[in-house]
């Protein structure tokens, strides 16, 4: 399975406030830390920084995305379908939260079912 790792990568949030103490800030300092963990495969540590950021911006439609595909990479789907939900709640006109969301149903709903995806060269990019 493929993960968004550009996706992830462009949900940094830019234009933190002034003061490096506010929880927008310390969001946006998690964020980014999970961002860096993720590119490098190193989910739990992004799940991690992701589950800190949601604890101070918990409505935040980009890190909720990031921490569904957190969840998705290391195999929680449950929790990724409910959290790809919620950002989508959160960022309903927001089109990588609907795209991402859309691919990861398909291959849930063929999870659900008990199909195993398609992988190899042959398999959809």
């Amino acid at each position: 399975m493929r993960y968004g790792l550009a996706v992830l990568g462009l949900a940094l949030l830019s234009g933190a406030c002034a003061s490096s103490n506010s929880p927008k800030a310390q969001a946006n300092a998690e964020m980014g830390f999970g961002v860096d963990a993720a590119q490098r495969s190193y989910w739990q540590e992004a799940l991690f920084r992701f589950e800190r950021a949601r604890a101070l911006e918990p409505q935040n439609g980009k890190l909720l995305n990031n921490l569904a595909v957190a969840l998705e990479a290391l195999g929680r789907y449950d929790e990724a379908l409910a959290t790809y939900k919620q950002a989508l709640q959160a960022t309903p006109k927001n089109s990588v939260i609907r795209r991402n969301y859309a691919r990861f149903a398909e291959f849930y709903t063929s999870y659900a079912k008990g199909v195993k995806p398609k992988e190899g060269p042959d398999a959809p990019h």
